[in-house]
């Protein structure tokens, strides 16, 4: 016998003999008894893997763990990849293609059901269950190895088989089965593909350490000696199905890990461009590399929209981080953040400790929240100015808070200096000043501009039609002034009337005054008159006229020169 040979067989030897895992051998028959029958095919096995499937699919589905894991319990899966790693390494040909037949059997009939169920109505939605199925990486494939390796020896050590329910549900090969006919239901192919990766890569794993582990205990002979060559020739196809899978599992992860520091580059990104912004914050980001370029959507949570010039310059730090060309689109949600009591604390991310709010604030964000909040109070007690945005500016180095304030008239000095005193008060900075930019809305109904809310909402007067008409004929009865919008209501003890007036010169109170009897005496009840007088007129060559009925006129005839439909 040549050297070479007695050495291996003196090592296949040592390895078979191993005390650690040798099982007796009534423990191996009962072992080998009870793999062959959990691995023959039959109606019972068929109806539990179908169940397994609906139940993985109906969890994957309502994005339930707790009911996935339920389905990885039911599953009879797993005993006929041991009946397969058992039959090679035994020779036994009638247990091997029993097994094979149950194992792929099952696979059928899993991916079926979950294509079926896929097909129902009640699937609506993607959810994280599916997804985290669907990209399986080489950590999938250890948990694998670790998860079969487990599983053979509770399945050759009678003491510690009670662990064998855990193990079903580390090796999950039932869920991405289902997950796979779900994908395909819903036209995802490439989802489909990698559900059935993770499933391949839990089947080689379990099938080949559970055939080690069947030679280390010495299940692995039948009748008389095993050469190693016998059992290499044996396994050789499980082997190098299982380094194929782990070459892709490894692109896999390379591929994930890479899109994990594009992530962290991004979220960093953002984190330095938002950090003096106050009540800015980054919701999520997406990415996905596209010919070439890296496209990214990232959702932002802020008070005013970012302009295009500050979404370029987030764009090529990314690109100068990533070494890719980037296209970013920022999808701005509009949010306001406002307390009670006058906090100037940042509004962060929930930490592990449960902290919500953050006392290291940017001085110039803490001057942003501080006079926001403010306005805020204060203007609670005008409900006649509305505050649309706070800035922070610096007009020849000295510090301005800019704050837009939607009001019906422009604000008084000495207003803007009471609200400006109590910022410098609250914030302890007698420099800060304050700059309000008024923005005085014209709000216009069908009926016109609106000067009395109760001229235009509700039920209409005929009476108040009535003493409009008869306020306007007054006011244009020099033929000098113009009432391009007018309003009419009774309030509780007479008319209240509003106009806006213009013409050449600003309309008297003796003229307002004529008005108002002149009126008055035709309907019998007292009027109130004010009018906003206004001296600017649109001048032509042959007339002058208001700037409204000038712009009446010109959509007048425009309408009439247009096409009919």
């Amino acid at each position: 016998m040549p050297d070479e040979q007695r050495l291996n067989r003196g090592l296949l030897s040592q390895l078979l003999a191993w005390k650690g895992f040798k099982v007796s051998d009534q423990r191996g028959e009962q072992i080998i008894s009870e793999i062959s029958l959990g691995s023959t095919p039959a109606l019972g096995y068929y109806a539990l893997i179908s169940a397994a499937s609906l139940i993985a699919s109906l969890g994957l589905v309502a994005n339930s763990a707790a009911v996935v894991i339920g389905a990885m319990l039911v599953s009879p899966l797993m005993t006929p990849i041991f009946g397969m790693a058992l039959g090679m390494v035994r020779g036994d040909t009638p247990l091997l293609s029993h097994a094979f037949r149950a194992e792929f059997g099952g696979v059928f009939l899993a991916v079926a059901f979950g294509a079926i169920f896929g097909s129902l109505p009640v699937v609506q939605d993607v959810t994280s269950e599916m997804l985290s199925r669907t990209y399986p990486t080489l950590l999938d494939l250890l948990v694998a190895v670790f998860a079969g390796l487990a599983g053979t020896l509770a399945v050759l050590d009678e003491r510690i088989s009670p662990v064998l329910p855990g193990v079903a549900i580390s090796t999950a090969i039932v869920p991405p089965l289902s997950t796979c006919g779900l994908c395909i239901a819903m036209g995802s192919f490439a989802g489909a593909w990698g559900a059935f990766l993770l499933f391949a890569a839990n089947f080689l794993a379990i099938l080949l350490v559970s055939a080690l582990a069947f030679i280390i205990s010495g299940l692995a002979r039948s009748r008389g000696q095993i050469t190693r060559k016998q059992l290499l020739r044996r396994l050789i196809f499980t082997g190098l199905g299982f380094a194929v899978v782990a070459v892709v599992l490894t692109n896999t992860l390379a591929t994930m890990l890479e899109q994990r520091q594009r992530s962290k580059i991004i979220d960093q990104v953002f984190a330095e461009a938002l950090r003096s912004e106050p009540t800015t914050s980054l919701v999520r980001a997406q990415h996905k590399e596209i010919k070439g370029k890296l496209h990214v959507l990232a959702v932002v949570r802020t008070p005013k929209v970012f302009p295009p010039d500050r979404v370029g310059r987030m764009q090529g730090r990314i690109a100068d981080r990533t070494n890719i060309p980037v296209i970013l689109v920022v999808r701005n949600a509009l949010s306001k953040d406002v307390s009670s009591t006058g906090t100037t604390s940042a509004v962060v991310n929930p930490t592990l400790d449960g902290r919500l709010f953050s006392e290291k604030v940017d001085p110039g964000v803490r001057r942003i929240q501080a006079s926001e909040q403010i306005l805020r109070e204060m203007f609670s007690t005008r409900p006649h100015l509305l505050l649309m945005d706070v800035d922070l500016l610096h007009l020849d180095g000295e510090p301005v808070i800019l704050a837009s304030v939607q009001t019906p008239r422009p604000l008084l000095a000495q207003e803007v200096a009471e609200f400006e005193a109590a910022i410098q008060k609250r914030l302890n900075q007698p420099d800060l000043r304050l700059l309000v930019q008024c923005q005085v809305p014209v709000d216009v109904t069908s009926r016109g501009r609106i000067l009395l809310s109760g001229a235009h909402f509700g039920i209409r007067d005929p009476k108040a039609v009535q003493v409009a008409k008869l306020a306007r004929q007054a006011l244009e009865a020099s033929g000098l002034y113009h009432a391009t919008n007018l309003d009419a209501a009774w309030d509780h003890d007479r008319w209240q009337v509003r106009a806006e007036v213009f013409g050449p010169t600003v309309i008297s109170p003796q003229q307002i005054k004529q008005a108002e009897q002149k009126v008055a005496a035709r309907m019998g009840q007292p009027v109130r008159l004010l009018a906003w007088s206004k001296a600017e007129l649109v001048v032509t060559d042959r007339r002058s006229l208001a700037r409204d009925d000038f712009a009446r006129e010109r959509h007048k005839a425009r309408a009439q020169a247009a096409p009919a439909k």
